[in-house]
């Protein structure tokens, strides 16, 4: 439900009489709802941010690319591919967390990529390659992958939609192998590579293939912004992934399930563990989401999946921290939590989260390429003169 204040909050929070509120609302700047059983109306709280924001950049042009910069800013591009509204996630106007029960993740590129996606060949590394990849960390060996296979696709930089998306799929897949260590099968969904190998059965690879559309987008997040400010320059999809890849591993995205996971290991009751923690002002890992009020839906719906003992610990802390501080796991504790109840390696849940975000990055590079225009922000100098 959207957020609605009264008629004196609305007027007060603009700075204007009641009168003037009406205005707006007659001009069709502020939406109203009338309060059953009564002759009293509210106003949408999203309305009016969003003039309060207006007058605000008329006064310091300046201060719009501040706040369109913070995670709570102004949008600053349009994108017709995932929407974060009134605690839900939808993307292309679809309930992600009811396509995760139904669809793979194959028909979610389908609906992000719009369009179905194409037969594809991939291309086989040598044995000597192979191993060289498997010494390294998930994110270098797949910066090395593309690397190598972006170097010998002579269709790299044919930046046409059916071209993209055929690349698209080439670089998911080849990258689910390489996150595996398994020779790339063409026919093979992104879940039946991961799971062969994981050697899971239908319902624990159903589980990670929702794992896998919960990661498919996330709105204009670092990774995705990146992917875009690269495919505005005109660079091919290799590089697009590649760069995203960079953003995601960082401590404060993706890479932040390895604190999740520091949490589930520290020694000690759950309870003990978060009162420390607070203590020491260290915080609390994979709680929160400064998007979601109610809770990060995703995280809700991950810890569904995670009813066996092998999650137990992870449920204690979800308990713990809900009792305590009244906040939810969010997406990256999901992940972790459906990892070790699943029992899969350690790196899995930055793969699962890699490999579901590699659909809404190459998304967005199609929306990039499309748009023709080049992302090039100004600076604010504030240094000497």
């Amino acid at each position: 439900m959207p957020t609605l204040l009264s008629a004196e909050a609305a007027a007060e929070r603009l700075g204007v009489s009641r009168s003037t509120l009406y205005a707006y609302v007659s001009r069709g700047l502020v939406r109203s709802q009338a309060v059953p059983g009564t002759r009293r109306r509210e106003y949408l709280a999203d309305d009016i941010e969003r003039l309060v924001q207006r007058r605000a950049a008329r006064r310091d042009p300046s201060s719009v690319a501040r706040e369109a910069l913070d995670i709570h800013g102004m949008p600053v591009l349009g994108s017709g591919l995932t929407l974060i509204a009134d605690g839900q996630l939808r993307y292309r106007g679809h309930d992600a967390l009811a396509l995760a029960k139904t669809h793979t993740l194959e028909q979610v590129a389908e609906l992000l990529w719009g369009a179905p996606l194409p037969e594809v060949e991939l291309p086989r590394l040598r044995a000597a390659t192979r191993r060289r990849l498997a010494q390294l960390p998930f994110t270098e060996r797949c910066h090395a992958y593309l690397a190598q296979v972006g170097a010998d696709d002579p269709a790299a930089h044919h930046l046409e939609p059916a071209m993209i998306r055929r690349v698209g799929l080439q670089i998911l897949r080849g990258l689910a192998a390489v996150a595996v260590d398994a020779d790339p099968e063409a026919g093979a969904s992104v879940a039946e590579q991961l799971a062969a190998r994981w050697g899971l059965g239908s319902r624990a690879r159903r589980r990670v293939e929702a794992a896998l559309i919960l990661s498919a987008d996330h709105g204009l997040n670092v990774s995705a912004f990146t992917a875009r400010c690269v495919a505005s320059a005109g660079a091919s999809p290799y590089m697009v992934v590649t760069a995203a890849l960079a953003a995601l591993a960082g401590h404060k995205h993706g890479g932040h399930t390895m604190r999740v996971a520091e949490l589930l290991d520290e020694r000690g009751e759950a309870e003990e563990i978060v009162v420390e923690r607070l203590r020491l002002g260290r915080g609390i890992p994979g709680f929160g989401h400064s998007l979601y009020s109610e809770g990060d839906p995703r995280g809700r719906a991950l810890m569904q999946l995670c009813t066996n003992a092998a999650s137990a610990r992870a449920r204690a802390f979800v308990g713990v921290c809900d009792q305590l501080l009244g906040i939810a796991p969010n997406a990256d504790y999901g992940l972790v939590a459906l990892a070790r109840s699943l029992e899969l390696p350690a790196d899995a849940p930055l793969v699962m989260f890699a490999l579901g975000r590699c659909v809404g990055w190459i998304a967005h590079a199609l929306e990039q390429y499309a748009s023709d225009q080049l992302i090039r922000p100004r600076a604010r100098y504030t240094g000497p003169t």
